[in-house]
């Protein structure tokens, strides 16, 4: 868990610093798992998941004067790891260029199509069956690109509502049900793929 320090003696003699730091600290742990959970998602690998919370909740920190608590604090440290991956995989990929998200959206996308995501805590008759659905679709949502995983995942697996999720990808809520919608269907496409092999 990170450590939250103060950097100035006045604003530890005032106690304001202090305060602060024991409310983040606070939302940090209650948040922790979700964050980590996303994290994983985006990242596909234990460690890289691992720095992925920790750079967010260091930005997160230094940011922390800006929060709304009247706001969601996990929405808030997911949209900050939303851009701190995004930020990330650009610096990994110098090749690519900074592109506009919603570039990717195609106006034309029809009705939204449920795709049934399994559900994380299977009775012992079916664990091993539940296990291995559980791995395709963390497989499959791999494959997607990670505007449309990110949507999905914060839709279907985190649970938040559309307006949550436009607000953590500072977006409007059309585009998150479109992104949803091409995720959905990108996922679909690819679990029925690997049905076939």
């Amino acid at each position: 868990m990170m450590d939250v320090t103060c950097t100035s003696y006045s604003d530890v003699r005032d106690g304001s610093v202090e305060a602060r730091r024991i409310e983040f600290e606070r939302l940090m742990k209650k948040s922790w798992r979700r964050a980590y959970t996303m994290a994983f998602q985006l990242t596909r690998n234990r460690s890289d998941a691992e720095d992925l919370v920790q750079d967010t909740f260091v930005k997160a920190w230094k940011g922390f004067a800006s929060f709304r608590p009247e706001r969601p604090f996990i929405n808030w440290v997911l949209r900050i790891m939303q851009r701190a991956f995004l930020d990330l995989r650009r610096r990994d990929n110098p090749v690519r260029t900074a592109e506009s998200l919603n570039g990717m959206i195609s106006p034309s996308d029809g009705e939204i199509q449920e795709i049934p995501i399994p559900d994380r805590s299977p009775g012992p008759e079916d664990s091993y069956l539940s296990q291995e659905v559980r791995r395709e679709v963390t497989e499959a949502l791999g494959t997607i690109p990670d505007v449309y995983r990110a949507a999905v995942v914060l839709c279907d697996i985190e649970g938040l509502s559309y307006a949550e999720i436009a607000e953590v990808q500072g977006t409007t809520v059309g585009t998150v049900r479109s992104r949803i919608h091409r995720g959905r269907q990108m996922l679909k496409k690819e679990l029925a793929r690997r049905q076939k092999q």
